[in-house]
């Protein structure tokens, strides 16, 4: 018994319901989403952080090999088949110009990814992962990934004192006959009033930031407008150690950047804040 499909509005529903090759690649400027594709690659990024969350909160604990390996099997192609199957009467009759196509397991994949990046566009990123969670673990309460009682901040991080913030900086190193301090820790301003999407709590990037500058963890921005100068779409990615970990989209930079910050955040937190080794050359 999967739970019921989160119903979709106006332009989203058309979008994800219209085949991918009907729109060629074309991107509407004046919908937040642009086209499928976006909803797709937004949805697989949202899909891979909140299976890898959910299996990371399973005890006893699963080892990192294990984490990939159970990420991998949840997120096949079969499963993929089967979850489009079990809606059928819901998903698929509503394809229009490639409903046979959906028998590719290429094509399901990619309605699956719209939709849930569709979900998390529209309703918040708590909410695909209450949906996603009931297909994963049926058994188990959806993960919460907001506190609203702590002032919208994200629960999984404890907030920090002065004290300890300045303790878990990284010392600086002094050169002999100079006398040299570490840099102070960074506090972020209160988060100002916004129209970021219900679904991320307000701050965000200000955690994220002082995470990582904390931890040393370097972090690349790249943004970028697309659309008429009145109405502009912000597109945002957060890269960390060359490697794109969050990604936003919005009808301003800030908007789009707290997005993208929420996104690499719970990456982030899934894999404990370690960066990767960057791996052998030939």
């Amino acid at each position: 018994m999967v739970p019921p499909l989160p119903p979709l509005h106006e332009d989203l529903m058309l979008d994800v319901f219209t085949h991918r090759a009907l729109t060629q690649g074309v991107i509407n400027d004046h919908t937040p989403h642009g086209n499928s594709d976006r909803l797709a690659q937004l949805g697989k990024s949202v899909l891979n952080t909140i299976v890898t969350f959910i299996l990371f909160a399973e005890r006893p604990m699963l080892s990192a090999e294990e984490l990939k390996t159970k990420q991998e099997q949840i997120l096949s192609n079969e499963s993929m088949v089967a979850w489009l199957d079990a809606y059928n009467t819901e998903l698929k009759r509503r394809v229009r110009g490639g409903r046979g196509a959906l028998d590719n397991p290429e094509e399901a994949r990619f309605l699956f990814n719209s939709y849930v990046g569709a979900v998390c566009l529209q309703d918040g990123l708590q909410a695909a992962t209450n949906w996603v969670s009931k297909l994963v673990k049926p058994e188990s309460q959806p993960p919460a990934l907001v506190d609203d009682s702590q002032n919208n901040t994200l629960s999984m991080v404890p907030p920090l004192s002065p004290a300890s913030a300045a303790a878990s900086l990284p010392a600086t190193p002094q050169t002999a006959g100079t006398s040299q301090t570490a840099p102070p820790p960074y506090y972020p301003t209160p988060p100002q009033a916004s129209t970021i999407p219900s679904g991320v709590p307000q701050g965000t990037l200000a955690l994220f930031n002082q995470t990582c500058h904390q931890r040393g963890i370097p972090v690349e921005w790249i943004a970028s407008a697309n659309g008429p100068q009145h109405d502009p779409r912000w597109e945002v990615k957060c890269k960390i150690n060359d490697a794109e970990r969050g990604f936003g989209l919005g009808r301003n930079q800030k908007i789009a950047k707290e997005l993208a910050a929420y996104e690499a955040y719970l990456y982030m937190q899934s894999i404990g804040w370690t960066l990767p080794q960057p791996e052998p050359t030939a």
